[in-house]
């Protein structure tokens, strides 16, 4: 076990054992100051009782408690330290201290009641509980043991260990480094929770949080506060106020405020609320998204394969350079979806919607809606669509934008007949538009339906 050793009373040497490496790394940091402080005669060290108050430290010295044997201590007045090695539990109540205190604890288990001053608090394994009080900021580390730590105003580090823990920020402005399988609530101040351990949860407060999940299956419940969030993997988030999402593995966000999301791998995010939603996914991933009353936006990317879901409202899927997918077959809301520069492969839902080429080689899929338009615009089109389903609902037509009122005319004069029996026309920008399901006899009969400006 990782031990480290403190000067006691009367120059005894104390062992510490310390589990977990945060907790070694600032039980080292404690020993070198008390040991420091004996190598220069400057320390004063009593060994503790409970319910006795120790001698009165010097002039010109440091204070140095040490506890071994279980039972409840109030920090002593005028001291600085504690170490203790107790093997059963300890109570150490820093209620009347103003000035800032350290205490060092092995693996008995210690309860710890701080005070105004702030201080540090090490507990090398066992069961601890930590309750703040005031605004005194602590830096806390524990170790493998089973761990409550309750912040109170001042703003705290804590480094839990790895076992099941509870750990609650206060009003202060707290840093908290999870490793265990966790429960974090966050108060109402400007918080940062990075989790590295798996099935935690995590509920948030009123104040900003920066939440960095690099564990796995953790769960998240937003609050009034506003998020910056960096999913972990097949975590589950649940964000209520304005949030920030960067996406992880096989996650799932579900998102009641306005929620922007960079997607990641194998991803679900669903706007349930009245918020707006921009989703930006990641090259060569897949993804399922879901709008709101607000519609949202999606920006696809290179090798990406987003199906997206709207009941109502109206939503916009871009394409951008790469070959990509943007489907909304199951979509009952208006879509506006737009090609880019690749193979982008486009597909409507339900609704009326409008699907605009660009200028690659783009396939248009209008689905099941009446009153689809497909769009092409002189300057940002130039590539090869195919239209797969034109004709199939009432009411969809082909729009030619900027071309002049006699592109239509001219365009279907162009019409011939493909090797799988479709058509295809050409437009004055070298657009080509390939009609899969229609023969030129059937697509002439739908000339009625193309309009150009």
């Amino acid at each position: 076990m990782p031990v480290v050793t403190v000067t006691g009373a009367s120059g005894a040497i104390v062992p510490v054992t310390v589990n977990g490496a945060a907790a070694f790394s600032l039980a080292q940091f404690y020993a070198a100051s008390i040991n420091g402080l004996a190598a220069t005669g400057q320390l004063f060290g009593a060994n503790l009782v409970p319910g006795s108050s120790p001698a009165s430290v010097p002039g010109g010295q440091t204070g140095e408690g040490v506890i071994s044997t279980a039972g409840t201590y109030a920090f002593p007045e005028g001291y600085s330290y504690i170490t203790n090695v107790a093997t059963a539990p300890v109570t150490i109540n820093e209620g009347l201290t103003s000035s800032s205190t350290s205490v060092l604890a092995g693996t008995g288990g210690t309860t710890l009641f701080g005070g105004a001053g702030g201080g540090l608090f090490i507990a090398g394994g066992g069961n601890n509980l930590f309750e703040g009080a005031g605004s005194g900021s602590y830096s806390i580390a524990t170790s493998n043991g089973n761990d409550s730590i309750y912040g109170g105003a001042g703003n705290d580090l804590i480094q839990d260990g790895t076992g099941r823990n509870q750990v609650s920020t206060g009003t202060g402005n707290d840093t908290v480094f999870s490793q265990g399988t966790d429960q974090v609530s966050v108060g109402s101040g400007n918080n940062i929770v990075a989790l590295t351990g798996s099935s935690s949860t995590v509920f948030g407060g009123s104040g900003a949080l920066l939440l960095v999940d690099a564990g796995k299956n953790n769960v998240f419940y937003g609050n009034t506060g506003s998020t910056l969030l960096f999913d972990g993997s097949s975590g589950s988030y649940y964000l209520s106020g304005n949030s920030t999402v960067i996406g992880g593995s096989s996650d799932t966000v579900a998102a009641s405020g306005n929620t922007t999301v960079f997607g990641g791998v194998n991803t679900s995010t669903f706007e349930n609320g009245t918020g707006s939603l921009a989703f930006i996914a990641k090259s060569s991933a897949s993804a399922t998204v879901g709008g709101s009353a607000q519609g949202a936006s999606i920006f696809g990317a290179s090798g990406a394969d987003i199906t997206y879901l709207s009941a109502t409202g109206v939503s916009y899927l871009m394409a951008s350079g790469g070959n990509e997918t943007l489907n909304g077959s199951l979509s009952t809301g208006s879509l506006e979806l737009f090609g880019g520069g690749g193979n982008a492969s486009l597909t409507g839902g339900s609704g009326a919607d409008t699907l605009a080429a660009g200028s690659g080689n783009n396939t248009l899929t209008g689905g099941n809606g009446s009153g689809n338009l497909f769009m092409f615009s002189n300057g940002q089109a130039g590539g090869n669509a195919t239209i797969s389903d034109f004709g199939s609902a009432a009411g969809n037509l082909v729009g030619l934008f900027g071309y002049g009122a006699n592109e239509v005319q001219a365009a279907l004069a162009t019409a011939s007949s493909t090797n799988t029996g479709g058509s295809i026309i050409k437009l004055s920008d070298n657009t080509t538009i390939t009609f899969s399901n229609l023969s030129v006899d059937q697509l002439k009969a739908h000339s009625s339906q193309f309009f150009s400006n």
